[in-house]
């Protein structure tokens, strides 16, 4: 289990993963790895429903009262 852990590091080192990395990891959009559940079928995944959704609340102008 250890060396899962270890192993699972940034691609950008050139460090193989066991798993396959969230396309968010790989285009440096997060920092922190994650494992890809959903086969990079990113519709299905509330982690990239959310992260869409937080981006664009950001993108967003405040509206005026």
């Amino acid at each position: 289990m250890r060396s899962k852990i270890i192993r699972i590091q940034d691609m950008r080192m050139k460090v193989q993963m066991p798993y396959s990395p969230c396309r968010h990891f790989v285009n440096g959009r997060i920092v922190i790895p994650k494992i890809c559940i959903y086969n990079y079928e990113c519709s299905r995944c509330a982690f990239d429903q959310w992260l869409d959704e937080l981006e664009a609340r950001q993108e967003s102008p405040a509206v005026a009262a």
